[in-house]
């Protein structure tokens, strides 16, 4: 039997908490310098702060999501933080914030502390754990939430406020918890709303078993009819503190909850790692639970044990549920508790944020014990002195080794590309009014808000999802464009729609940052301008008509925005106001009667219980096991030549995050292949296969294997900007001295027979303005729009879906960039569809060239309206000059139709690698009317000078139904259709039209014709 002493510390200082706070200073102050920037949200506030700055009372930004409401989001850190930025600049005020939080949260935990366990050096110990807390670490460190780290440490600090007020009775309490709760609410709405059911309530329910606890002798006469008299004696206190913070709750935030009612979220839910089944993606489960825990996890069932004692047992139950629910979709508990709704909308990482919070002063207890109390003595009985002491050297390394390797994790993984210089940006975006249109960045991560903090050009895309309100965002589970290659399929589809018709949008200017994305906006109708200094590269759509002067807003009445902009600070003021006003009154007090409304806790006797030992132990025990058993198999994972099945997936893995010296490292040294050669080989092996493609996922199955040699088969899913594409690669294995290696395919070296190469041909420059004025540009300064027909157009109907084909030609002498958008109608008229022609068309037209185009009508083009039959349908084609992407690369020869099988050679005969090539295949009934057109993309790219084969399966395309043919409804550049050629060329004729039909038998159709194009990844 030991026996565990819990004196008073009766210092007038504790030089514990003056030491958390200064190690939270310089820990925490001098590194969130390199971190803060680069974390997920940090950067988001920073943009909402500038709004407040700008327009402090103007609740509608034009910013993101062609304009949204900052009523989605209490205002109070942001606010703060615009204030502070009017003395040093934005960043000046995240930073300062961020240190008021870090203070905040140490001294937080020592007053929560001191309400659980009412001493003064136990309290000093949690605050010290608090300073290197993993949970806070990448909080702040990783996530940047500086919203929730406030309103936590508020709500720490309200904590005894309301102890003291349930307690006593004494109004000053009242009103101080109740200025702290504002605060909280006015700073992070989610917060003081779960912090009532998992802090709050407890919190009350442990005060009244103390006073329960007061009225008897022992903790064994503290039952449940003792316990309910308490409760009735307080009752009214509770009543009245629980009446007050509803009205705060729903008052402080008012134009919150209106904002809510009036525009619901109504939007798929956006897929979060909180969420997944953490043993099945333990990426998941290392982030938002291994983290967070820390070396907390090895005392779980210390602190189940302390919380389930009589006086803690309502926060024992309030710690179980937190962490249960911070465990996400690993087991269905989650799930029920909080509903389908609540479960796919909330971050479920901020249930295991408090449970850790939450376990603090109970860690800060334990270690009080093991250096200083019964455990110390109890261990050092069992142990010996030198092992205890060893134990707890390696307890406090660990403790600090998690705490920076949570807050270098960004280093080791980073999760935001590298810090961009938005000067360059702002530059161009200021300059020639280019304002005047919606700019999207693609490959920014959260910097895009710290762009958006620094102009007044506005953008379609955004990085607060719950404020999105148009459809194309509402309706896919894809939180931002910019990272859409991310969500796949998914996600480009998206980003598609918001290319494909940039006129509805006023989008004119993408700013790429992953050339990734280079493909899908070539082959939607976009030209590269230029690439910045700082290596953004510029991409423009031409025709789009500038934003108006004028911009609709949901305007909200005046009372609303007077009380979003001035109680969130009127609510800091007065809590500072009364804090300062506490500490005067204090100062004359004694300190015996600042002590009594504490549970007075007297020396005990404290039996250090064997099975609490015991379990400890074998607790301690399996985790380190399991970390065993995690390590091992990151060595396995790692020790990619164990067998040829880890080769293959290595060597893959290696390909596609570009590592190309590990990709070598598995190649047979053998076969003498360096990496010079090996690099040269892969330098050379460009496309959208080898250049544009992310693996999404691979199978790798062994059909043949030996003692020395195996041969694999790896089936591979590759997702590209422009499909997806489904590989099947086979492989040969050795192994030599005890490893496996990768035997490597021989390659043709395809030599053409010159070395020197030359080409002339015809290039175009457009001046721009002629007058050097900031004004408007005048008359002379236009171009002539070149002139297009359109030959033919039909409105089709295949299963339920309604396309629009056609074909147009540049019937002027200048090359033009075309865009053609289709309207269907119903019955009465009345337009029921809109989009425009994406990829199955040749945007850039030379001088009498013509292409064939289709557009597709589904629910993914217009899913907020229900779909209508078609009638007839409306064509507007837009023509403008065309300067850029006029390169013909590709030729085709040497066709041949053979049953199904289309073969051929893509010859190309200039000296630009077509990095890209696509080809147009139109098909033809037996009268040559054109029904249908599709677009086919070659995986491999064609260098200078050189050729490649292709073959393709050609389809049964049955000739569709056609609901409508005719060219009444077809406008080129606001003008009719209707013999627009006939004024230019009076003399044209149709003579070897026909030359370019290729005949096929045995299918549908009768003919088919190649229309080529190409992208250009690296001009010259």
């Amino acid at each position: 039997m030991t026996i565990f002493h819990m004196p008073m510390y009766n210092s007038k200082t504790n030089k514990y908490l003056i030491t958390a706070v200064l190690l939270g200073i310089i820990f925490h102050g001098t590194s969130m310098f390199f971190t803060l920037e680069k974390t997920y949200d940090a950067l988001i506030h920073l943009f909402f702060a500038n709004h407040y700055a700008t327009s402090w009372f103007e609740p509608w930004s034009y910013s993101w999501y062609t304009g949204f409401t900052v009523f989605g989001y209490p205002p109070l850190v942001h606010q703060t933080i615009g204030v502070l930025s009017l003395i040093g600049g934005l960043k000046f005020g995240m930073f300062t914030v961020a240190l008021i939080g870090v203070i905040l949260f140490i001294t937080g935990i020592y007053r929560f502390t001191k309400i659980l366990i009412p001493n003064k050096k136990i309290a000093g110990y949690a605050a010290i754990m608090a300073v290197f807390s993993s949970c806070f670490v990448e909080t702040l460190h990783v996530f940047g939430q500086l919203p929730s780290i406030i309103g936590i440490s508020i709500l720490l600090h309200a904590l005894p406020e309301i102890y003291k007020w349930i307690k006593t009775g004494q109004r000053v309490y009242l009103f101080k918890s109740l200025a702290l709760l504002a605060v909280t609410v006015t700073s992070h709405h989610v917060t003081p709303i779960f912090g009532m059911v998992f802090f709050i309530c407890p919190l009350i329910g442990t005060a009244i078993m103390d006073a329960a606890r007061e009225r008897v002798s022992s903790n064994t006469e503290v039952t449940f009819l003792t316990f309910s008299k308490a409760l009735w004696k307080h009752l009214k206190r509770v009543v009245i503190f629980g009446a007050c913070s509803l009205v705060l709750i729903v008052g402080c935030i008012l134009p919150y909850w209106i904002n809510s009612k009036k525009n619901p979220i109504t939007q798929i839910p956006i897929p979060h790692g909180s969420r997944d089944n953490f043993i099945e993606v333990t990426s998941s489960g290392l982030v938002f639970f291994i983290i967070p825990w820390g070396i907390l996890l090895f005392l779980l069932p210390y602190f189940f044990y302390r919380f389930y004692s009589k006086r803690l047992f309502f926060f024992g139950i309030s710690f179980s549920l937190l962490f249960v629910l911070g465990t996400g979709g690993t087991t269905p508990i989650p799930l029920k508790i909080l509903g389908e709704n609540a479960f796919n909308i909330l971050t479920l990482d901020r249930f295991t944020l408090w449970a850790s919070i939450m376990a603090l002063p109970l860690f800060g207890e334990f270690c009080y014990r093991f250096t200083d109390g019964d455990y110390k003595e109890l261990l050092q009985q069992k142990w010996g002195a030198i092992l205890h002491r060893t134990s707890g050297g390696m307890l406090a390394m660990c403790f600090i080794a998690i705490a920076v390797f949570t807050m270098t994790l960004g280093k080791f993984r980073p999760t935001q590309p590298e810090a961009i210089k938005m000067k360059s940006i702002v530059n161009f975006l200021n300059e020639d009014d280019h304002d005047r249109w919606r700019y999207l960045p693609l490959g920014f991560g959260d910097q895009m808000a710290w762009l958006s903090a620094q102009t007044e050009a506005t953008t379609v895309d955004g990085n607060y999802h719950s404020a999105r309100r148009l459809p194309e965002f509402t309706t896919r589970a894809v939180e931002r464009l910019e990272n859409s290659k991310y969500r796949g399929i998914e996600g480009l589809g998206s980003l598609q729609q918001f290319l494909t018709v940039p006129e509805k949008f006023h989008l004119k200017y993408v700013f790429s940052n992953d050339k990734f994305y280079d493909p899908l906006l070539y082959f939607t109708g976009w030209h590269r301008l230029s690439q910045l200094e700082n290596g953004i590269a510029i991409w423009e759509r031409s025709g789009i008509i500038p934003l108006p002067s004028i911009l609709p807003k949901d305007d909200v009445p005046l009372f609303q925005k007077l009380l979003w902009g001035i109680i969130p600070l009127s609510t800091l003021i007065i809590s500072i106001l009364l804090y300062l006003s506490g500490m005067w009154s204090r100062s004359f007090r004694k300190k015996k009667e600042i002590q009594q409304i504490y549970f007075k806790a007297l020396p005990v006797k404290k039996i250090v219980l064997k099975w609490l030992y015991g379990i400890s132990l074998l607790w301690i025990s399996g985790i380190l096991v399991f970390g065993v058993y995690m390590v091992y198999g990151l060595y396995i994972k790692k020790a990619a030549q164990l067998s040829p099945k880890s080769v293959i997936i290595a060597y893959y893995d290696a390909l596609d995050f570009r590592e190309f010296e590990t990709a070598h490292s598995f190649i047979d040294p053998l076969k003498e292949k360096d990496i010079s050669q090996f690099m040269l080989e892969i330098s050379l092996s460009d496309g959208l296969l080898s250049s544009y493609a992310k693996m999404d996922s691979i199978s790798v199955k062994i059909i043949e294997q030996t003692k020395i040699t195996a041969t694999g088969v790896a089936s591979i899913s590759w997702i590209t900007p422009l499909k997806e594409i489904k590989t099947k690669d086979t492989l040969l294995i050795k192994k030599e001295k005890g490893k496996w290696y990768i035997i490597p395919k021989n390659v043709d070296p395809d030599i053409p027979p010159d070395q020197l190469m030359l080409k002339s041909s015809t290039h175009f420059f457009n001046h721009g303005k002629r007058k050097i004025t900031s004004g408007q540009t005048f008359h002379e300064d236009v171009l002539k729009q070149p002139v297009v027909e359109v030959l033919n157009a039909r409105l089709i109907q295949k299963d339920t879906t309604f396309y629009l084909i056609g074909a147009i030609q540049n019937v002027d002498n200048i090359p033009a960039d075309i865009s053609v958008t289709g309207v269907l109608y119903n019955k009465f008229n009345k337009e029921i569809a809109r989009y425009n022609a994406q990829d199955v068309i040749k945007h850039k037209l030379l001088a009498k060239e013509t292409t064939p185009f289709l557009i597709e009508f589904n629910s993914s083009n217009d899913p907020h309206r229900a779909f209508e039959m078609p009638e007839e349908f409306e064509i507007q084609v837009k023509a403008n000059v065309a300067t850029s992407g006029l390169s013909q690369t590709v030729a085709p020869s040497h066709i041949h139709v053979k049953g199904k099988e289309l073969t051929g050679f893509l010859f190309n005969p200039s000296i630009e690698a077509a990095t890209i090539p696509q080809l147009l295949i139109s098909y033809y009934n037996d009268a040559q009317e054109l029904i249908w057109t599709d677009a086919v993309y070659i995986n491999e790219s064609i260098r200078p000078q050189r050729k490649i084969a292709f073959k393709l399966i050609l389809p049964d395309i049955q000739s569709p139904l056609i609901l409508s043919s005719a060219l009444l409804n077809v406008s080129v550049n606001g003008l009719p259709n209707k013999d627009i050629a006939t004024k230019v060329h009076p003399n044209r004729n149709n003579i070897g039209r026909k030359e370019f039909l290729i005949q096929v038998d045995g299918l549908p159709y009768q003919y088919i014709s190649i229309t080529t194009n190409a992208f250009i990844g690296n001009p010259r």
